[in-house]
């Protein structure tokens, strides 16, 4: 049995949708904006776009509001639209290139053997539906930490993120590898298919 995303509700997979659960995430959504230049980064963009449903932001912003202004900023698809158009063009910085940095730092043994399966374009790791289910096979046979498997779960919703035409196939291809993540990528019990 396979699990279908074309109908799943929720960002990455429906571009108008809230976060997928597992991203939906305070402490997880700072911990991507964790270096300093990231972190300065949020917060200035935070405090100077307006966005629908905005949280009140007064002069300082503590780390608690940064993670609820966050939390509201990914939730909000116009509000992500607008920094993702901002960092393509080179100010601030997009969550799936917050998700890549930290995964860098967090699992630099797994980002190099899971970048042995991508193809750089223009500076950017992209992978193949294909690629993923090879590197997946791969990736179980090491018996990985629920701790692993979570960070690489990070990283294919990021490969969804900037891979729209794919974004279903990745995710899918993720879990028919790691099935308990349906409802952290879904939002609910995923459809299946047979």
């Amino acid at each position: 049995m396979s699990i279908a995303l074309q109908t799943a509700p929720v960002y990455p997979f429906n571009l108008d949708g809230p976060l997928c659960p597992l991203l939906n995430n305070a402490e997880l959504l700072a911990a991507f904006y964790a270096d300093d230049t990231l972190r300065h980064g949020i917060k200035s963009f935070c405090k100077k776009t307006v966005w629908p449903g905005k949280p009140v932001v007064s002069f300082a912003i503590n780390p608690e509001k940064l993670q609820e202004l966050m939390l509201s900023l990914f939730n909000t698809p116009a509000a992500r639209a607008t920094l993702s158009r901002q960092s393509e063009a080179g100010h601030g910085v997009y969550l799936n290139d917050a998700i890549w940095q930290w995964f860098i730092t967090t699992n630099p043994t797994l980002d190099e053997w899971v970048s042995g399966y991508c193809h750089d374009i223009k500076g950017k790791s992209f992978i193949k539906p294909e690629s993923l289910e090879k590197l997946l096979t791969d990736f179980q046979k090491k018996s990985p930490t629920a701790d692993t498997v979570t960070q690489f779960a990070c990283v294919v919703l990021a490969f969804a993120m900037v891979q729209p035409d794919d974004r279903h196939r990745l995710g899918e291809t993720f879990l028919s590898a790691f099935p308990e993540y349906a409802e952290k990528f879904c939002g609910s019990k995923a459809p299946a298919t047979r």
